[in-house]
């Protein structure tokens, strides 16, 4: 069985299909969800924490966003080395337009394989996701 291949396989495919539809790169899309998610504004060291990327990364996709006038940056009254990201008002306009073009997506998905395939596959997904996240990297490394 090669299950991690066809993980990783299904992942490209499905960012790939996601792009076309978002018209918006997949990473670009997580932050938005992201800072959506984060009322008061957040942290580029916990954006980069939630998506499990480094922080340049956030840095440099937050700048772009920012001169598009996606998100704005307030800086921390009590510390002045650290600023919290949060969307304007044209990217919550935005973030919304391609959530709804995410449900479209999904609801595509759910037309072609049908609603327990569906339901069935999230099961097994966060399943995995939730069993890799309690094995210890050493132990990982053990299994043959």
């Amino acid at each position: 069985m090669h299950l991690l291949r066809e993980i990783v396989r299904t992942h490209q495919a499905m960012m790939a299909a996601f792009s076309r539809t978002m018209g918006v790169p997949g990473s670009r899309f997580a932050l938005m969800r992201v800072l959506a998610s984060a009322k008061d504004g957040i942290g580029v060291m916990e954006i980069a924490a939630q998506l499990g990327i480094n922080a340049a990364a956030v840095v440099r996709q937050v700048n772009e966003l920012e001169s598009e006038g996606v998100v704005r940056r307030r800086a921390d009254t009590r510390d002045g080395r650290r600023n919290y990201v949060s969307l304007s008002v044209k990217g919550a306009k935005l973030f919304s337009e391609m959530h709804e073009r995410s449900h479209a997506l999904e609801h595509a998905l759910v037309a072609k394989i049908g609603a327990e395939k569906m339901i069935a596959a999230a099961e097994v997904l966060a399943s995995l996701r939730e069993c890799v996240g309690t094995i210890a990297n050493d132990r990982l490394t053990a299994v043959p």
